[in-house]
């Protein structure tokens, strides 16, 4: 004798009409069923998990150091991967264009001291009424040119890569040369090295790229329904890494496929992440919300909202839920569970169309 069991839509209690009705199934009718439930897990609290992103160094955190002048490198003292402290040499430009600087510098020095012993004199015969007022008025106007002309002279070379101690031995005469070391502006990586010993660079060309690696961008992919739900200041992580920060702004505008980029700034402690690195970024959802993890199979759709069944001693009774996240296998759900709560994970769709039999929306 073949008996078939039908979905007891007959059985059940009264229509339901509102989220907190109940579908009543015994549980003779449960067994039958294969309905199988499973307890809640608190989520860590992300937003979103597994994010596709690349890594990017902040703007601040990244030098260019150029050749000042056109010349020829005569040495490259780092190379690609080094890490640098800020001061120290990477690259000698010899070029004659130096020399004339630091001749022009030595030349604009001594005016400079011709002019304020000049002024010095006229002061003192002013003073005792030797010279007019207009003599001493036009030695103090030459005075101010001869020091503006130093100092424009003296930042010259210092654009050009001279120390402080080089500068102030060109005003002296001293020391003057053809050469110049270029020194790393900030303590960092090295990243790019496109001089090459004996080539000829005109001004400005690059020579050393370097940034500093302790502080990084992330360019987060996210769909656009997550991105909705994430704002400035909240949690980032990057599995696997010792990597955390903050998202720092949310994109306003949607790419072709759809994602919104979102830009986090995090700290990167012995160096894990690496520059245009492709990784998975998780985001936590804001502070005080109540997030939960459920097998997405437990999961059903229903109106245009998510909804899964609680356990009740009764039956079921239907509670919406705010999907954050899912994978193939869970979902990050927010919603105002207490975590004891139990709730279907097999025997699903039944409970469902028992459901959507009484009336469910």
């Amino acid at each position: 004798m073949h008996r078939s069991f039908a979905i007891p839509v007959l059985f059940l209690a009264a229509a339901v009409h509102a989220e907190d009705a109940l579908v009543a199934i015994n549980a003779g009718q449960r067994a039958s069923l294969g309905i199988v439930t499973a307890p809640l897990s608190a989520d860590a609290g992300a937003a979103a998990v597994g994010l596709p992103a690349t890594v990017r160094v902040p703007p601040d955190r990244e030098r260019v150091v150029a050749a000042p002048v056109a010349g020829m490198v005569s040495r490259v003292l780092v190379a690609l991967g080094d890490s640098v402290k800020a001061g120290q040499p990477l690259v000698a430009l010899r070029s004659e264009e130096l020399a004339a600087a630091q001749r022009d510098t030595a030349a604009a020095a001594v005016q400079a001291r011709l002019a304020e012993e000049s002024a010095k004199r006229d002061e003192a015969l002013f003073a005792e009424g030797i010279v007019a007022e207009s003599r001493v008025q036009a030695t103090r106007g030459a005075l101010t040119q001869a020091r503006a002309h130093l100092a424009e002279r003296r930042a010259s070379l210092r654009l050009m890569g001279f120390s402080p101690a080089e500068v102030a031995a060109a005003e002296q005469g001293e020391g003057l040369g053809d050469s110049v070391n270029l020194a790393a502006p900030i303590a960092g990586t090295v990243l790019e090295v496109p001089a090459v010993t004996g080539g000829r660079v005109e001004a400005a060309a690059p020579l050393v790229r370097i940034a500093s690696l302790g502080t990084l961008w992330l360019e987060i992919q996210a769909p656009v329904d997550t991105a909705a739900r994430v704002g400035p200041g909240q949690k980032v992580t990057v599995p696997g890494t010792g990597a955390q920060g903050t998202v720092l702004v949310v994109g306003s505008s949607v790419s072709a496929a759809q994602s919104v980029v979102i830009r986090a700034q995090v700290a990167n402690p012995g160096g894990a992440l690496r520059l245009n690195q492709q990784v998975t970024a998780s985001i936590e959802g804001p502070t005080g919300e109540r997030q939960w993890r459920v097998p997405i199979r437990a999961l059903v759709s229903q109106g245009g909202r998510d909804w899964v069944f609680v356990e009740r001693p009764e039956g079921f009774a239907p509670a919406a839920v705010q999907v954050l996240s899912r994978t193939a296998q869970s979902a990050a759900v927010a919603a105002p569970f207490t975590g004891a709560e139990r709730v279907v994970v097999e025997g699903v769709a039944a409970v469902k169309a028992a459901w959507q039999g009484m009336g469910g929306e």
